[in-house]
């Protein structure tokens, strides 16, 4: 599955109408702990990213984007409020190969603020592109003919799962490569 901005954003806890452009990883990974049925946390890691910038003020951009407002920037925390996300952290780093993760962790009281993930007759559910690639999960993977559905039974109380994403071509700019001059 190729990540564009908005999965970036729901990586890093944030929507899709802040960003028009392209960056892109290659996993994405989610814990919901759940405090009620309806209310929790979620922890969102999205892996080795990577902008498919073709200029130098589309990277500019990309930069700004990814290490001052997503990274740093209170309107960031504002925004996301907004849509039900209220940030308790969020942070980029450079795991042992020094390739850049952003991970963000929030609390939401609905589940219509975590991307896709339903309740229903006693049951979690997220429903996913046949294209992804699930890695991981807690719960069971359901495949039919137009998608893959990941389901937890209501006895759970932590949902996991990883997805990896399309690979981005080598022409890509690894992010990873500007961390330094942020942190």
């Amino acid at each position: 599955m190729k990540l564009k901005r908005y999965l970036l954003l729901v990586v890093f806890i944030i929507s899709s109408s802040y960003l028009t452009g392209c960056l892109v990883g290659n996993k994405l990974s989610y814990k919901i702990v759940l405090e009620s049925q309806n209310s929790g946390t979620a922890i969102i890691k999205y892996y080795y990213i990577r902008s498919d910038a073709d200029t130098k003020d589309r990277l500019e951009e990309d930069k700004y984007l990814l290490y001052e407002y997503m990274a740093k920037s209170k309107q960031f925390v504002a925004d996301m409020k907004k849509e039900g996300r209220e940030i308790i952290d969020r942070k980029l780093y450079l795991d042992e190969n020094g390739k850049l993760i952003a991970e963000g962790t929030y609390k939401f009281k609905s589940l219509n603020s975590v991307e896709n993930l339903v309740y229903d007759n006693g049951y979690y559910f997220i429903t996913l592109q046949l294209e992804d690639s699930v890695l991981s999960t807690n719960g069971q993977v359901i495949r039919t003919a137009n998608y893959k559905r990941i389901i937890w039974d209501e006895g759970y109380k932590t949902l996991e799962f990883e997805i990896l994403t399309e690979p981005a071509p080598d022409n890509y700019i690894d992010m990873a490569r500007y961390y330094k001059n942020y942190y």
